[in-house]
């Protein structure tokens, strides 16, 4: 796997890695995540019957995936050498992996969207770093940085938009791409 991609999953597993242990479990690292973001929707209509349900089986499936030796845990060297298989199938099926990005990351960016206009504001970024206990101060930097590569407004990122960077990020090794800012914790601070 190419060492870019192999950095940037070692910097994923520390932005989910809310403990600071060195492991990803679903009861530690992201039952409170969940119940974080759902919370957001408390008296609002949600684009999903049971978003803490929907965002807890999504924790609970990869967390089972990247366990490669079934101990219950994720540590850093399995959840980068669990990405190997992705990257491949990327490869080899990319309208079908494609689609399953569209799918997947698509839906986390539903249950981000709080007033459901297909658009993420820096408030909504924000309050999914904070669900990680991630600083906030950079967010609007980073996200104008992205979206200066799209010729975009600093501070509204369109799904489109959001799925593409997701796809550089996790498949695109190209020292150029935007997307290689995602979940970035030492971007610029904000003015």
């Amino acid at each position: 796997m190419d060492p870019e991609l192999q950095r940037r999953y070692r910097q994923l597993f520390r932005f989910y890695d809310v403990q600071g242990d060195g492991a990803l479990h679903v009861e530690s690292d992201f039952q409170q995540v969940a119940e974080t973001l759902a919370a957001r929707w408390l008296n609002r209509p949600t684009p999903f019957p049971n978003v803490l349900a929907l965002l807890m089986g999504n924790y609970e499936h990869e967390n089972e995936r990247r366990d490669l030796n079934h101990d219950g845990e994720v540590d850093e060297q399995e959840f980068v050498a669990s990405h190997a298989r992705v990257v491949q199938a990327f490869t080899q099926m990319r309208p079908q992996a494609e689609a399953f990005i569209a799918r997947a990351a698509g839906g986390f960016f539903d249950c981000l969207d709080l007033d459901r206009d297909g658009v993420l504001e820096v408030a909504d970024l924000e309050a999914y770093a904070a669900a990680y206990r991630k600083p906030t101060a950079g967010i609007r930097a980073n996200l104008a940085r992205m979206l200066a590569a799209f010729e975009l407004p600093p501070d509204r990122l369109p799904r489109k938009v959001f799925l593409t960077l997701v796809q550089q990020y996790w498949f695109d090794p190209s020292p150029d791409v935007p997307g290689r800012w995602l979940f970035t914790l030492d971007c610029p601070t904000d003015a």
